[in-house]
């Protein structure tokens, strides 16, 4: 995934406001201590679900179609309509906590599609998986 482009039209640094929203694809630097406990973070998309204070929870997005297990990713449903140059997949089956300092830039938006999949993934429910569907729009609806 090239993290420099997006064809998402008006993809930005944030919004007019100064503010992450959620449904936002943004740039982060994402840390896996479980895998690297020296971890810096590795720069990825990164879809934004819910702000707690100073970090964010959202779903990690990855090229890699498996996890080191060789078990398959769940795959991103329509990529480029996310702002994603190429294939994409869920990092994994729960949200991760990122630090509003390593995120970078707005790439792109959750479509319907991707915000199912999240969902399901994720066993999303209430407020979050309301979030996330709003943030699709109108044709995002209860699986």
């Amino acid at each position: 995934m090239d993290l420099n482009a997006s064809s998402v039209p008006g993809a930005q640094r944030t919004h007019a406001d100064g503010a992450f929203q959620s449904g936002d694809i943004v740039v982060a630097d994402i840390r896996n201590p479980i895998e690297n406990p020296a971890s810096k973070g590795k720069r990825r998309p990164f879809l934004l679900v819910r702000r707690v204070d100073g970090h964010w929870l959202g779903m990690g997005l990855t090229t890699n179609p498996r996890y080191a297990g060789g078990v398959p990713r769940v795959a991103i449903p329509n990529p480029t309509a996310v702002g994603l140059t190429g294939p994409g997949f869920l990092w994994g089956g729960r949200l991760t906590n990122v630090s509003v300092l390593d995120i970078d830039r707005v790439i792109g938006r959750v479509d319907a599609s991707l915000a199912e999949a999240v969902i399901a993934l994720a066993r999303l429910c209430c407020a979050d998986a309301a979030a996330l569907r709003a943030a699709a729009g109108p044709s995002s609806t209860a699986a």
